[in-house]
């Protein structure tokens, strides 16, 4: 029942960002790319604020820093781009196919076991997200 309700929380988090990210953008206030620079920066403030609290400091450096630094930007500028066009729906069913097919990637680049259920989730979602950019 834990899996299922964190589960929910996950894809609401996701669906509120979509919407979110949708009402800022519609009715043309902000560009995607001010819009973008504005939850950068708040993001980095709190993942600041929470590294402090509970490790006591911030690590800048380290493996794969780079990669991830450069993934991140391409989702908070993509996204931010794409939300001028799409549908808050249709944005959110894309953004949820492309995490999981990132995560799995991850999981395959460092050679962990991929058990049967986690391959059927990704190739679930790999399957909707070709569907639904058909």
């Amino acid at each position: 029942m834990r899996l299922f309700l964190l589960t929910a929380l996950t894809m609401i988090a996701f669906a509120a960002n979509s919407v979110l990210n949708r009402m800022a953008l519609a009715g043309g206030g902000i560009d995607a790319m001010s819009f973008g620079t504005i939850r950068l920066i708040a993001g980095a403030v709190m993942l600041g604020a929470l590294s402090l609290a509970l490790r006591g400091g911030v690590r800048l450096g380290g493996k794969g820093r780079i990669a991830g630094v450069a993934a991140l930007l391409l989702y908070i500028y993509g996204f931010s781009t794409a939300y001028t066009v799409l549908d808050a729906g249709l944005g959110a069913l894309i953004l949820f196919g492309v995490v999981q097919i990132t995560m799995f990637a991850g999981g395959l680049i460092a050679r962990e076991a991929v058990p049967p259920r986690r391959a059927l989730g990704a190739a679930l979602a790999f399957a909707g997200l070709v569907w639904l950019l058909w």
